[in-house]
């Protein structure tokens, strides 16, 4: 699962801390975005031009900045999932399209509902030369499985087991049956460290000093902090069609929207995801390069920590969502990129329940524009202790959080709430997130989020459930639909049940309340083209794709 914060903020993928990023998107085929407002209008699409060249180098700016760290057992955000997804592979991968496929495991047979059995690939090698064998798979989903510090821990609550069961099968026992699990493998709960380079490098792993050891198309070269971590083509990568045609792979770390936007129309930088918002104007009418876009499963939302607070009274929580002028604040705020949320689920990740789903966010359709009628008329219900409460809501420092916060501020004082609206550092409101000392009795956070992988129960597990990284609030209300939906094999009955959950949580705005959709941005001069439009960098070897025009 995967969490984030403002686009450039923390945010966090694939494990202990869930959440998520960039928005939504497609299901069957890309379409046209046009707001309603004509300002800005855009064609949706998967993939950019594929390569004609190779180049030698490229370079690529991190938005969120430098990451803490490479380890992929403790990675969960932009930064380092963006570059780990180029080196280290996992078991399942998700493609461009959000469809999840064999990857380092060619198969899996689940003979019995406590029983999954992965059987690898015999041509995988690490970037020494050494062979890929169950060993080494086995050792890092142990290392998930027993460390209770790595990120992709949860993921492993219902397993009781993981064996080398041959030269290249691994088999896992479940504790009760789990049929979320095996799709999670193509998040890093599946990914695939060499065990002789884990065991050496327990304490140091994914850091300068220490590097890695994987099997992904690029090598780790170099990290010089503050400056740029560099990697290397893996000319022995096992899969011929993802065989990079760049030698040389540079990440950036800017985060100052003006700096980026400077670097990448001057070619300082090469190529981006996530470009500043306040930019798109400027990116898309640039001859210097092409800003394309892409489905995502990104929601910015808000949710509520504090179950004692005012937003513990649904009238209040009703009252304030139907006043909030999401519309304006995904085109002003935003950019225009993306547009009003019908459900907490992007649309990319609705998965095995898309149709389900994908009706649920008709009922629901909105167009995003403030009904301050129906919101008075939700207030009448609200309680007078609940009203006499001050509302605190905490947002980043950055431009795009700040504007969200003052237009949810607005909608307040057009209800007549006491409500307060703090701003801190970017770099403080992780604390804000994940601690509770940090958090204290504030009502309303913000999250752009997005999940571990496109699977709505993944999504609810994150986010809706007692235990999630972004349920602090306690919310309980669909931990049974929870609990039978990740147990039940048929698909059409866990996808009835999915949609049951997903409307629950709607009606009751709790833990989250749907907000904007975002789409994916990309920016590539002139110079390159391949990467992926789709919000695919985070657990996908999207790099692989990136190749010179022949300018």
């Amino acid at each position: 699962m995967n969490l984030t914060l403002p686009r450039r903020l923390g945010a966090v993928t694939g494990a202990a801390i869930l959440a998520g990023g960039l928005l939504a998107a497609c299901g069957g085929g890309p379409p046209e975005r046009e707001p309603s407002d004509r300002r800005l209008s855009y064609e949706l699409t998967t993939t950019t031009p594929e390569p004609t060249t190779e180049v030698d180098s490229v370079s690529w700016n991190v938005f969120q900045g430098e990451p803490w760290t490479l380890n992929p057992f403790n990675s969960a955000d932009y930064a380092p999932n963006m570059i780990n997804s180029n080196m280290c592979e996992t078991l399942l991968k998700q493609t461009p399209e959000f469809e999840i496929e064999p990857n380092l495991a060619k198969s899996f047979e689940n003979p019995d509902p406590l029983t999954w059995v992965y059987d690898l690939r015999d041509d995988v090698t690490f970037w020494d030369g050494s062979p890929m064998t169950a060993e080494d798979v086995a050792a890092s989903m142990n290392h998930s499985l027993k460390d209770p510090t790595s990120f992709q821990h949860y993921l492993y609550t219902p397993v009781k087991s993981v064996t080398a069961t041959g030269t290249h099968q691994v088999t896992v026992k479940l504790k009760t049956p789990n049929y979320l699990f095996n799709d999670q493998l193509a998040s890093y709960a599946g990914v695939v460290v060499q065990k002789k380079f884990l065991d050496a490098h327990a304490e140091d792993i994914g850091t300068p000093k220490g590097g890695l050891m994987c099997t992904g198309p690029f090598q780790f070269e170099s990290w010089k902090q503050g400056d740029a971590i560099t990697l290397t083509r893996y000319d022995g990568y096992w899969d011929a069609e993802r065989m990079p045609k760049t030698k040389q792979l540079k990440f950036t770390f800017l985060t100052d929207d003006t700096a980026i936007t400077s670097a990448l129309l001057s070619g300082e930088i090469d190529g981006t995801y996530a470009p500043p918002a306040a930019a798109t104007g400027q990116l898309m009418n640039s001859d210097a390069g092409e800003l394309t876009f892409g489905p995502a499963p990104l929601v910015v939302s808000l949710f509520y920590p504090n179950p004692k607070g005012a937003m513990s009274d649904p009238a209040i929580r009703k009252a304030l969502h139907a006043a909030t002028d999401w519309r304006g604040i995904a085109e002003q705020a935003f950019g225009g990129v993306g547009g009003p949320a019908p459900l907490q689920t992007a649309e990319a990740s609705y998965g095995f329940a898309a149709e389900e789903l994908s009706a649920l966010a008709e009922e629901f359709e909105t167009t995003g524009e403030p009904d301050l009628a129906a919101a008075k008329k939700a207030l009448e219900d609200a309680t007078p202790a609940a009203l006499g409460q001050q509302i605190t809501m905490v947002v980043p420092e950055q431009n795009e959080t700040q504007q969200l916060g003052v237009a949810v501020k607005a909608a307040a004082d057009e209800l007549g709430l006491k409500f307060e609206l703090k701003v801190v550092p970017a770099n403080q409101y992780t604390n804000y997130l994940y601690d509770p000392k940090t958090r204290g009795t504030t009502d309303i956070l913000y999250t752009t989020f997005w999940p571990n992988i496109p699977n709505p129960l993944d999504w609810m597990q994150i986010t809706a459930v007692t235990g999630g990284s972004f349920n602090p609030y306690g919310y309980d209300g669909v931990d049974d639909l929870f609990a039978q939906a990740v147990a039940t094999e048929d698909e059409g009955e866990r996808a009835k049940l999915a949609a049951d959950m997903e409307r629950k949580l709607r009606e009751d705005l709790l833990p989250m309340t749907p907000g904007m959709y975002q789409d994916n941005a990309v920016w590539q001069n002139n110079r390159i083209t391949g990467a992926p439009a789709a919000f695919n960098y985070t657990f996908y070897p999207w790099a692989a794709h990136i190749g010179g025009t022949g300018q």
